[in-house]
């Protein structure tokens, strides 16, 4: 009777677990389906179009490494331009991460862990949010879980030529993915080689699986250590992220809690960070091993960051590059949440989880599916002309314009005044965009109607040009973009 009962609170759980990752995978698709975008985004789709080549070339030149815009590209030659699709795509590796709940932490750490690993996966906030992102950060943060599942098994020794050929791929291609995904894969790297090394007696042919496997890695990345060398070079001489405190601490602290939301992120985080506290001093150290060192490494990658942003005086700790690491964090809490031993305690704490993410995801929803989104590049599609220019010296609003519009016959150019030096970065938005550093090589030839696209309700730009040229002011319109609460003031002239 014993064996029974067991056996179906076992099928039960299963399909516990089941439900949580189909309502989850629906929970974070619900927001993803709009073709709104944002700078970050607008240059992930810019750069897509072009070659495997000229993708490499152009990231070398960028701050992210090159394998997130070479699946996009891969996306694109199938699919053609398609926003909806990039986005499917980021929302795809949080819902494949999520499973990795039920088909590798289940296995390895039990099936309390498995479902509560998959539950935060799909239902923390930051994954709503992030699961719409036309960027590189869910990816990474796959590929780093899927390298820390198989260092873990290298280190048990549950090991087979699969296990190596895994955590080899996975920590090459996070290092291609993002420069945190790099540290992590150097960290986790360096500690099984010293731990295999300490252990070389009973591990020999485990130590040169490892070597072997880490040396690939090591000659595969070569190709990308020039552009490695300069993008840290181009960093140390100044970067736009600014680091201050209390915010930046903040930022970290609530990172994976706030999603859309102001005023509960400190207050959920508070709670349950002292909730996996109190589980922590309850638990016996021998047994929390794999849970502190995920804990730990997320902790270092940090301050890692931290340290290089204050040798170079240049800062590169952002919290969403946190979202990288993030998987390990997952695991963490999830592994020490299963050792309550108060089923409604781990159902009130995830009650409270799920009431502020669906709140948060709520307010996305709103955001991205408002009709207000398209009103500015609706206005300017309906108006502009065969030949006109469109110029704007602010390429964080600028460049959403141009990529938005996609015309060869409407050349946009960026003014860029303040000499960023950026020339060969923001090629990923060539054809279609060409960045000048005077007003005079854009406008000293040119006679006909222009754009001028500005951040916000300013006419400097405009002014500029009215200071150096004779000029008919024709109109201007001011826009509030609901989606990542951009404003815009579009005004067409005519020299």
């Amino acid at each position: 009777m014993e064996n029974m009962l067991e056996k179906l609170k076992k099928v039960n759980l299963k399909y516990v677990h089941l439900v949580v990752i189909i309502i989850g995978s629906i929970f974070i698709s619900l927001s993803i389906f709009h073709t709104n975008i944002w700078f970050d985004e607008s240059y992930s789709i810019a750069i897509a179009k072009h070659s495997f080549i000229d993708i490499w070339q152009i990231s070398g030149n960028d701050v992210h490494p090159a394998f997130y815009y070479f699946c996009l590209h891969i996306l694109n030659l199938i699919f053609g331009d398609n926003i909806i699709i990039y986005r499917i795509f980021s929302t795809l590796t949080i819902i494949i991460l999520s499973i990795l709940g039920y088909t590798h932490i289940k296995k390895d750490f039990g099936e309390k862990t498995g479902i509560l690993f998959s539950f935060l996966v799909l239902f923390l906030p930051v994954s709503a949010q992030y699961a719409s992102e036309i960027r590189m950060y869910s990816l990474g943060m796959l590929l780093s879980t899927i390298m820390a599942i198989y260092a873990y098994r290298i280190y048990k020794g549950k090991i087979n030529k699969v296990t190596y050929i895994i955590f080899g791929i996975s920590s090459l291609l996070v290092s291609y993915t993002h420069y945190y995904g790099l540290i992590l894969a150097g960290i986790i790297n360096l500690i099984l080689f010293i731990y295999l090394c300490k252990n070389s007696k009973e591990k020999n042919n485990d130590l040169i699986k490892f070597l072997v496997v880490a040396f690939f890695q090591i000659i595969l990345y070569i190709p990308w250590l020039l552009y490695f060398i300069k993008q840290l070079s181009g960093v140390s001489s100044g970067f736009w992220i600014t680091l201050s405190f209390p915010e930046t601490l903040y930022e970290i602290l609530t990172m994976q809690y706030k999603g859309n939301l102001s005023m509960f992120p400190i207050i959920l985080s508070t709670i349950f960070y002292s909730y996996i506290v109190y589980l922590v001093a309850k638990t016996k150290k021998e047994e929390r091993k794999p849970a502190t060192w995920c804990f730990t490494i997320y902790i270092s990658i940090i301050l890692i960051v931290l340290f290089i942003s204050l040798c170079m005086q240049s800062v590169i700790l952002l919290y969403r590059y946190l979202l990288i690491i993030t998987g390990l964090l997952i695991f963490a809490l999830a592994f020490f949440m299963a050792k309550d031993t108060k089923v409604k305690r781990i159902i009130s704490i995830c009650s409270i989880i799920l009431i502020v993410s669906i709140t948060s995801n709520v307010l996305a929803i709103k955001e991205n599916y408002n009709h207000n989104n398209k009103e500015c590049i609706n206005y300017i599609k309906e108006e502009i002309q065969q030949g006109d220019i469109i110029i704007y010296s602010n390429v964080i609003s600028g460049a959403v314009i141009t990529t938005e519009l996609l015309s060869t016959s409407n050349i946009s150019y960026f003014y860029d005044k303040y000499s960023w030096n950026v020339d060969e970065a923001y090629k990923a938005f060539a054809p279609y965009m060409q960045i000048k550093d005077t007003l005079e090589e854009i406008l000293d030839n040119y006679k006909g109607r222009i754009w001028i696209v500005e951040n916000g309700n300013t006419n400097e730009l405009q002014n500029e040009i009215e200071e150096k040229y004779n000029i008919e002011k024709i109109k201007d319109k001011q826009f509030n973009i609901p989606y990542k609460n951009n404003s815009y003031t579009i005004e067409l002239i005519i020299k």
